[in-house]
């Protein structure tokens, strides 16, 4: 709104064809006359002060209600709205159209329009602050801290997720011959107390490596233990196939011939079965229903960068022919073609496999965790995706390094080849943990929509749906491998495994609606009516009593409303953009076209809380101010117009602000806390705060002077370099990577 934006600072200015309160032009004519600047701020020290009171109790305010608005999620755009560009323009579209409406009923004499349509304006608006103030004072914002209920140590290693909420382990017996893999799933239909199912396999060859990796797909799970590839049916463990990796070879087992050693991984399609040895080379191999346990060799290829002797993080079958592929080293989904180019005798052709999409996890960092799951930032809800055959072969890949790291890769399979895979640009999650160590897709309140489970240095973070919000926090171990929510007849739990050498600690704690923060948009009876009685209260006053306390009082409040609003609405870097343009436009308002000194002249004769009034003495009054600028000026005696005015006691003067010159500097404020990594935000606003209060005391050095100041320029000046100066000290270039859209 315009005219909060107003960025004149001063009693008023005289200038040709405007009619100008007699009073404001006395006023300025002896300050054009003081000794000096000094003199001259240390007599209006009292507005001065006041106004700079005003300044900070509005963004405190703002600053104490911002919760509230986090809670309901108060957005103006929406979360995703934080980051587009668009709405800065609209926002100043509303602004100029705010303005030239303004003025232009002015001109035509309507002011009893602008006066009451301004109340129905200010109606809503202050609703923005007493309504959640009134809630602040009865809400309890503490959480109740998340315990361990259950440890208890189970056999067997970490090998994978099972489902939404299981997992699975292995085991491997002891023995040079004659040795078994032991697969068990666990869930939480018996809360975790004994597998769901269990599955043992032959493994016998003692000579090849005992680490058992599976991949997912919509067929089931397929095992590699080095001596064997065998696939079971998800849900119950049913054997579906068994392949041996190797041969026997004078009284001793080999790889199979095309291997290089035992399988680390297998992938099975269709009729194929793809095998992967420790030298980083996929071979395909046909399967025959109607003789089980026989490969014929079809193709080879060499896979390089993954380093599977390394082991494997996650595989997973996204299509009959992309098979998503993550390693320490490396992630990339691999077409999984018929046939190799160039076979001959022996071990064929060696061309690389084709790669339809990479992701490395940066310099000395390595892949920890991966997730395949539906993508947070979809518009369906899951049901709808699950739903809709199309959405069936969209998939979202979320990794985590131990750099701290976090990447989402969108996969839409009706696109082909490399154009299916799109690097999500919305994560902002880095500096989320410093080492992750455990990522998960879920949707832990049933909303229908993804949020994302990230765990790293000792805790769990529940990040909210599409806006990533960190809703909620809880304490794991530092070295923990997985952590999942379940959800059993309505209880729900924060499972975390940890391995311990051959055996894997979980740790299970039940999670209650008192260690969740507040969600969702609070109104409760009692406080509602209350902040409705005061918003009622303030406007009665408005009419009836419209002096400069009551004015302020209402105009404190109206601004941070408007400060907390806007501040949640946009990031830091396009609220410094909003800032930068309503400083140009203020500049030009005041010094060019000089229609915002029409604009405040309007608002103070109406006496509306658009404008912050700082007197200078205690026996000022708005109302006989006002008055009197209504009348018509009087002519001075000649002789008094070439005498020089007398300094006297300024009983009557007052300093004027536009609210504006408040809700610009305080929305950066409470962009930084809303936005920034929580455990530098406070200290980032704060900055921000003193650089704008830096700016107030560089406008009150013009102001003195007697001449009306656009206040936007210093003012939104200081709060951007404060709070590029505090960003760069405890965040560094982080504090400018929101990843900006249109």
């Amino acid at each position: 709104m315009q005219a909060e934006v107003g960025g004149t600072m001063s009693d008023a200015e005289t200038e040709t064809g405007r009619e100008v309160n007699q009073r404001f032009a006395e006023v300025e004519d002896e300050l054009r006359h003081a000794d000096s600047l000094a003199s001259l701020m240390a007599e209006q020290w009292r507005g001065m002060a006041g106004m700079a009171g005003m300044f900070v109790a509005t963004i405190a305010l703002a600053l104490y209600i911002r919760p509230y608005y986090d809670v309901g999620e108060l957005h103006a755009f929406g979360a995703s709205g934080a980051t587009q560009a668009r709405y800065v323009a609209l926002e100043l579209f509303a602004i100029f159209a705010f303005t030239a409406l303004i003025i232009w009923l002015a001109r035509w004499g309507k002011q009893y329009i602008i006066k009451y349509g301004m109340y129905a304006v200010l109606t809503l608006a202050l609703m923005y602050t007493t309504v959640p103030l009134a809630h602040m004072l009865v809400l309890d914002f503490e959480i109740t801290p998340y315990e361990v209920e259950t440890t208890t140590e189970r056999n067997g290693v970490f090998l994978d997720t099972w489902g939404d909420d299981g997992f699975l382990l292995y085991t491997v017996s002891d023995g040079e011959y004659n040795t078994t893999v032991d697969i068990t799933a666990w869930g939480p239909s018996n809360d975790f107390a004994d597998p769901i199912w269990t599955v043992t396999h032959p493994h016998n060859v003692h000579e090849f490596q005992h680490a058992v990796h599976a991949t997912s797909s919509e067929v089931g799970l397929t095992f590699a233990s080095g001596a064997y590839a065998w696939t079971v049916n998800n849900a119950t463990g049913e054997l579906l196939e068994s392949y041996a990796c190797h041969q026997w070879v004078d009284d001793g087992p080999a790889p199979l011939d095309n291997m290089a050693s035992g399988c680390i991984a297998a992938v099975s399609s269709l009729d194929a079965m793809y095998l992967v040895d420790a030298g980083d080379q996929l071979m395909r191999y046909r399967t025959f229903e109607t003789a089980p346990g026989v490969l014929a060799f079809e193709g080879r290829w060499s896979i390089p960068g993954f380093t599977t002797s390394d082991g494997v993080v996650k595989s997973h079958l996204l299509d009959d022919d992309e098979w998503l592929l993550i390693t320490p080293a490396l992630s990339g989904s691999i077409l999984l073609e018929e046939t190799s180019p160039n076979l001959g005798p022996g071990l064929g052709g060696l061309n690389n496999a084709t790669y339809l999409m990479t992701q490395a996890p940066g310099a000395d960092a390595t892949f920890t965790s991966a997730d395949v799951g539906w993508s947070p930032f979809m518009t369906q809800t899951i049901a709808e995706a699950e739903a809709t055959p199309d959405a069936e072969e969209q998939r979202f890949v979320l990794l985590g390094a131990s750099n701290g790291a976090i990447t989402g890769v969108e996969w839409n399979g009706s696109n082909e080849g490399e154009d299916a895979y799109t690097v999500q640009d919305r994560m902002n999650l880095n500096g989320l943990v410093d080492a992750v160590s455990s990522v998960r897709i879920t949707d832990l309140d049933a909303s229908g929509y993804t949020d994302l489970l990230v765990a790293g240095d000792g805790e769990a973070h529940w990040l909210y749906t599409t806006s990533l919000i960190n809703r909620a926090s809880f304490p794991v171990n530092e070295d923990v491998q997985t952590v999942h929510f379940s959800v059993e007849d309505d209880e729900v739990h924060l499972v975390a495994l940890s391995g311990q050498d051959d055996t894997t600690l979980v740790e299970i704690g039940e999670l209650t609606p008192e260690m969740f923060p507040l969600s969702g948009l609070q109104l409760l009876l009692g406080p509602t009516v209350a902040g409705l009685a005061v918003t009622l209260l303030l406007l009665i006053l408005l009419v009836v009593h419209s002096e400069w306390y009551v004015v302020n009082t209402t105009g404190v409040l109206l601004g941070a409303g408007v400060c907390v609003m806007l501040g949640v609405t946009f990031v830091p870097v396009l609220a410094i953009l909003f800032m930068v343009l309503a400083a140009v436009y203020d500049f030009w308002a005041v010094y060019k076209s000089k229609h915002m000194l029409d604009l405040a002249d309007t608002m103070v004769g109406l006496r509306l809380p658009i404008l912050l009034v700082a007197p200078q003495d205690g026996d000022y009054s708005l109302i006989e101010e006002t008055e009197r600028a209504k009348q018509p000026a009087v002519s001075p005696p000649p002789e008094a117009a070439v005498s020089r005015p007398k300094r006297r006691k300024k009983r009557s003067e007052a300093m004027f602000m536009g609210l504006g010159d408040i809700i610009f500097p305080g929305m950066l404020v409470l962009s930084a806390v809303q936005w920034l990594d929580p455990s530098a935000a406070f200290e980032v606003a704060m900055f921000t705060l003193v650089g704008a209060l830096l700016g107030y005391l560089a406008l009150m050095t013009y102001v003195a002077r007697g001449k009306a100041q656009a206040g936007l320029p210093l003012l939104n000046g200081g709060a951007i370099l404060g709070y590029l100066v505090g960003g760069l000290l405890f965040l560094g270039g982080e504090i400018l990577r929101f990843n900006i859209t249109w």
